[in-house]
C-alpha cells in the first residue's frame, strides 16, 4: 500500500509533469527498495529535456576589456569568457530510459553547467532578500580578498562574498582569486601575485551580471580592471576584517539571522569614516573628490551559519546563489561532450586519492566505494534495466585505472573524463589543458547527474555535490539509512573532517 508520504510525492511528481509539458509521466514503485520512481515517456524526455531547436554555443566577445564607462557600474558590456571552443552540438539530451532529473537538479545543471542558454530560473528568494535590503546611499563598493583553495571552496567563498553584499546593502566589485598550482595541489598561490585571476576568468561573469541585474537590480557590479584604470574614481578606500568580530575563529561560522554581518559592517564602516575624517583634519587635506568608497574585506570560509535560520530563508538564498556561480564555456563544452558519450545512466563515484588532502588509502577507497556500489544497485536498482556505468571524479589520469580493473573484477563497467573521450584527441586535449581545479569542474558536471553519489562527507566537492542532489539544498544524510531520501540517491562517507560544511558550505 502507497502511505500518505508516498502519496505526497506522487502528487508532486504529477504536478512537476503536467507543469513541465510533459505528455506522459510514467511512475513505479519499487516495494523492495521503498522508492517511487517517475519517468517521462520517450516523447515526454523531448519535450522536457532537449530545446525545440539545436542551439549552439554562443561565440562572445573576445575582447577582454572591461566595461570603462566612468558612471559606475553597467551591466551592458559584461566581462565575457575570451575565445571558449565552440561546438556545433546541441545540448546533450539524457537517455530516456533513465528516470528523469529531479526538478530542482535540472534547474542547478541548467544554471551552472549547460552548453545553451540555461532555461530560466526565477531567482526568487534572492529578489526577496534584495527587495528588503535597505540599500546605503553612500556608493559603498564591496571588494571580496581572501580567498583560495579549491575550486568548491572558492565558489562557497564567492557566495559569501555576494551574501555579504546583499546583507550590507553594498555594491559590488567582481572579486579576484589565486589559482593553485596543478602540479603541486598544496600550494594555494595565496601570496603569489601573478595566479590571482579575476572572477570572469574563474566563472560566467556575464551569467553573474545578468541574473543580479535580474533579481537584485539596485545592486551595481563593476570590474577591478575599473578601479586599476582609474574609468571609476575612487573617493576611499579602506580595509575590513571579519576577524575584527568579537569571538570570531577563522575558518568557523559566524554570521546568522541572530547576529547579522550588517550590524558588524555598518559599525566598522563608521569607524572608518570616523578615522579617515579625524586625520584629514589633522593633516589638513582637502575633502576627497567625488567617487565610490570601496571596502576591501577578507571573504572567509564557512563564514555563515546557513542552516540556523529556523526560516529557512537564509538557506534558499544560499541555493540561488549556488545558481548564479556559472562555469565558464570552455569547462561546460567538455561536460557536453562527456554526457554525450555515456550511453547508459551512470553511477558517481568521488575517488579521492591526489595528493593535497588523502582521507583514507586507495586500498580502503577501491574496498568501501565497491560495497557501496553493490548496495546501491541491491537497494536502488532496477532489474529490467543493464547496470549503470560507474563514472570516477578524480583528478589522477593513472589511480583511475586502478579503480577501472577493481571494478572489472566486481562487475562494473568502470569510467571516466579520460576513458571516455581516449577516441577523442581534440576533447582530450581540451581536458588536459585546463588547471586542475577546472578539471574538477568538468567532473561536477557529470557528478551531478548520476542516478546515486558515493562522496567524502570531508570534501568540499562531494558535499556540493550532495547538496545540490537534495531538494532541501542539504545533504540529508546516506540515501541508505534515510527513509525517504526523496529522490537525492547520495552517500557520503563521514570521514570524521569539516564537520561545518553541514551547515555552512
Amino acid at each position: 500500500m502507497i502511505n500518505f508520504a508516498m502519496s505526497r510525492r506522487l502528487v508532486i511528481l504529477v504536478a512537476t509533469a503536467i507543469l513541465l509539458g510533459s505528455s506522459l509521466l510514467l511512475v513505479s514503485w519499487d516495494s523492495q527498495s521503498g522508492s517511487l520512481w517517475a519517468r517521462p515517456s520517450d516523447t515526454a524526455t523531448k519535450e522536457t529535456t532537449a530545446p525545440s531547436t539545436p542551439s549552439t554555443p554562443s561565440n562572445p566577445s573576445t575582447d577582454s576589456k572591461p566595461p570603462t564607462d566612468s558612471n559606475p557600474p553597467t551591466d551592458s558590456n559584461p566581462p565575457t569568457d575570451s575565445n571558449p571552443p565552440t561546438d556545433s552540438k546541441s545540448p546533450t539530451t539524457p537517455s530516456a530510459t533513465a528516470p528523469s532529473l529531479l526538478p530542482h537538479v535540472e534547474a542547478y545543471f541548467q544554471q551552472v553547467f549547460s552548453m545553451g542558454e540555461p532555461a530560466p530560473y526565477e531567482y526568487s528568494m534572492l529578489r526577496e532578500f534584495c527587495e528588503n535590503t535597505s540599500w546605503r546611499t553612500d556608493n559603498v563598493y564591496l571588494k571580496c580578498g581572501g580567498m583560495s583553495a579549491g575550486l568548491t571552496s572558492i565558489v562557497s567563498q564567492v557566495k559569501v562574498c555576494l551574501k555579504m553584499a546583499i546583507d550590507a546593502g553594498t555594491h559590488l566589485v567582481l572579486p579576484a582569486m589565486p589559482l593553485r598550482d596543478s602540479d603541486d595541489l598544496q600550494n594555494f598561490n595565496f601570496l603569489n601575485a601573478s595566479a590571482y585571476m579575476t572572477y570572469d576568468e574563474w566563472f560566467d561573469a556575464e551569467h553573474l551580471i545578468k541574473q543580479m541585474g535580474r533579481a537584485c537590480p539596485k545592486m551595481k557590479i563593476i570590474h577591478p580592471h575599473q578601479i586599476e584604470d582609474k574609468s571609476v574614481a575612487v573617493k576611499h578606500s579602506f580595509e575590513m576584517s571579519c576577524g575584527d568580530a568579537w569571538g570570531y575563529q577563522k575558518i568557523h561560522s559566524y554570521f546568522w539571522v541572530g547576529r547579522p554581518f550588517r550590524t558588524f559592517f555598518e559599525g566598522q564602516l563608521f569607524f572608518l569614516y570616523t578615522k579617515a575624517n579625524q586625520e584629514a583634519e589633522k593633516n589638513k587635506t582637502p575633502p576627497p573628490g567625488d567617487g565610490i568608497t570601496v571596502v576591501f574585506i577578507d571573504s572567509e570560509f564557512l563564514l555563515y551559519r546557513i542552516t540556523d535560520d529556523p526560516t529557512r530563508r537564509d538557506l534558499r538564498l544560499w541555493n540561488d546563489l549556488s545558481h548564479i556561480v556559472r562555469f565558464k564555456q570552455d569547462a561546460r563544452l567538455i561536460i557536453d561532450r562527456l554526457l554525450s558519450k555515456l550511453t547508459r545512466p551512470h553511477y558517481g563515484v568521488h575517488f579521492r586519492v591526489e595528493s593535497d588532502a588523502i582521507w583514507s588509502s586507495l586500498e580502503h577507497q577501491l574496498e568501501v566505494d565497491l560495497d557501496a556500489l553493490d548496495k546501491a544497485w541491491s537497494r536502488f536498482g532496477h532489474p529490467e534495466r543493464e547496470k549503470p556505468l560507474v563514472y570516477l571524479a578524480c583528478g589522477s589520469a593513472t589511480q583511475v585505472e586502478k579503480f577501472v580493473d577493481a571494478g572489472k573484477k566486481r562487475g562494473w563497467e568502470v569510467t571516466h573524463k579520460w576513458r571516455l573521450v581516449d577516441d577523442d584527441p581534440t576533447t582530450t586535449k581540451l581536458i588536459n589543458d585546463l588547471p586542475f581545479d577546472f578539471q574538477g569542474a568538468v567532473d561536477m558536471g557529470v557528478m551531478i547527474r548520476s542516478e546515486f553519489l558515493l562522496g567524502l562527507q570531508g570534501s568540499a566537492f562531494s558535499s556540493t555535490i550532495a547538496n545540490q542532489r537534495d531538494v532541501t539544498g542539504r545533504y540529508r544524510g546516506s540515501s541508505f539509512e534515510m527513509p525517504d531520501d526523496e529522490g537525492a540517491r547520495t552517500h557520503l562517507f563521514n570521514d570524521l573532517d569539516a564537520t561545518e560544511y553541514a551547515c555552512c558550505l
